[in-house]
């Protein structure tokens, strides 16, 4: 009988090894998620905010349609286009951690309300160098305080560039 019973003692101390092992590696590997999961979410905001202003750049490269301003004190970008023969400027500037996207007559203040949100962003930062107009430098504060930068080079500022 006392055999019997270090059998059951030995089976019981193994299987309570093998839970208490099981659980380990299930809390391992739900951390090891949770920081892959969140690491590509952040890789992510900071490319969408990014190839979206740039994009947004490189459709309106011409000659006098880029102007660099602001909205309640945070720096913005205007985008001038002509459609129909009227004159519309898109406003892209960061409001209450989102950035924002409007469509406006030009020279109209831009109205928040009016405004598409398009995604989380703490900031956007816009700079243009006096001695390079060709230029614009962009750099993007995310809501975890991290920050992605691009320089633009405006094909349309250039000497001898296209209009």
């Amino acid at each position: 009988m006392k055999k019997h019973s270090l059998d059951i003692v030995i089976v019981l101390a193994l299987f309570c090894i093998y839970a208490t092992c099981s659980l380990f590696l299930c809390v391992i590997g739900a951390d090891v998620y949770r920081s892959t999961a969140d690491t590509m979410q952040r890789g992510y905001n900071q490319r969408t905010s990014a190839l979206y202003v740039a994009e947004k750049i490189r459709k309106n490269d011409a000659v006098d349609s880029i102007r660099l301003d602001a909205v309640r004190g945070a720096d913005a970008l205007v985008l001038i286009e002509q459609e129909s023969g009227f004159k519309f400027e898109t406003w892209l500037f960061v409001q209450d951690q989102i950035l924002y996207e409007g469509m406006f007559a030009a020279g109209a203040e831009p109205d928040i309300a009016l405004c598409q949100p398009i995604m989380p962003l703490n900031a956007m930062h816009l700079s243009r160098a006096e001695e390079n107009r060709s230029l614009i430098a962009i750099t993007f504060v995310m809501t975890d305080d991290t920050t992605t930068s691009i320089d633009l080079w405006l094909r349309s500022q250039r000497e001898g560039g296209r209009q």
